[in-house]
């Protein structure tokens, strides 16, 4: 067994190292941290991409200057529709199975290797299933107070440019740009959430207020760490991304064979960059723990492992 990256025991670390960090982790462990989301991910991919070719090869197609027949625009209607109740099924199957579960035996193999702790996929989705039903509802508050804030500056707005005309707008404008930034604020605050609620067992207030807490005068270093991780992912996925595009290409987009390129190609770069953001947030979650409550690693590993004093 190889031993964890060091780091963290020593001192806090800055972006770039806490970056290097995690690909020192995911390249050590780069078999277990496949297999952990391959579990979820490749019956998923395998879900979306029957789906898709039960609707997508059906289409009709019809010369320049030709119309449709009445059954002809019912039938374009009857794929349409189908394609959209696919596109609910797959984001209700991913926002409900596949992320929560992903989330949390990944959280749980990243943390295992870290603390230098012999793990599995079996035994990471184990511990996810305990977890799933707090993270599912950690995602819904997350989801309502996006959408409840959202409606309330989108409101004030509104209201703002009806009542006072051109000066409204303008108001509303900076109003919208203000509360843009306050929510870039508060993403960055309660950005690890989701390790301190799979970690600590918590519930997800509890896992919010922790996150919170643990990242109060780290505001920034949450941006820097955050968008980091996202650059890579994004560049990881664009760089795979035209790969499978150029493969797919002449196959033909909506034909089975180019939806199976498509399909395969997501599976691979979902598998190949997924790990990063998760990894880099667990890493940063055990770096606040470090810097906030002068923590070892053996100590945090034993938390870890039997859950969070009693209060």
């Amino acid at each position: 067994m190889q031993a964890a990256p060091p780091g963290l025991r020593l001192r806090p670390l800055r972006v770039t190292e806490l970056l290097d960090t995690v690909f020192t982790l995911y390249r050590r462990n780069f078999w277990l941290f496949v297999a952990v989301i391959a579990v979820v991910e490749v019956p998923y991919q395998l879900v979306s991409l029957l789906l898709r070719l039960a609707v997508a090869p059906k289409g009709l197609t019809t010369s320049p200057g030709h119309t449709l027949t009445s059954a002809q625009l019912a039938h374009e209607l009857h794929l349409v529709v189908g394609e959209l109740v696919v596109a609910g099924v797959l984001v209700l199957i991913t926002a409900v199975v596949v992320v929560p579960l992903q989330t949390a035996a990944f959280t749980k193999a990243v943390s295992d290797r870290f603390l230098d702790r012999a793990t599995a996929p079996g035994i990471c989705y184990r511990f996810a299933v305990r977890r799933w039903g707090a993270l599912v509802v950690l995602g819904l508050i997350f989801l309502g107070l996006v959408l409840g804030a959202t409606v309330v500056v989108g409101a004030v707005v509104a209201l703002l440019g009806v009542v006072a005309g051109t000066a409204g707008v303008l108001l509303g404008i900076v109003l919208g740009l203000a509360a843009l930034v306050a929510g870039l604020v508060a993403y960055a605050r309660v950005v690890i959430s989701t390790p301190s609620l799979v970690l600590e067992s918590l519930r997800p207030w509890p896992a919010i207020r922790r996150s919170w807490e643990l990242t109060a005068d780290n505001v920034g270093r949450a941006f820097g760490v955050v968008i980091s991780l996202i650059l890579v992912e994004f560049l990881i996925g664009l760089v795979l991304g035209t790969l499978v595009g150029v493969i797919a290409a002449p196959l033909g987009s909506n034909s089975a064979g180019g939806v199976a390129v498509q399909e395969v190609g997501s599976l691979v770069i979902a598998i190949l960059s997924a790990p990063i953001l998760a990894t880099g947030l667990t890493l940063f979650y055990f770096d606040l723990r470090v810097r906030k409550e002068a923590f070892d690693l053996e100590l945090l590993a034993r938390q870890v492992l039997e859950g969070p004093a009693p209060g």
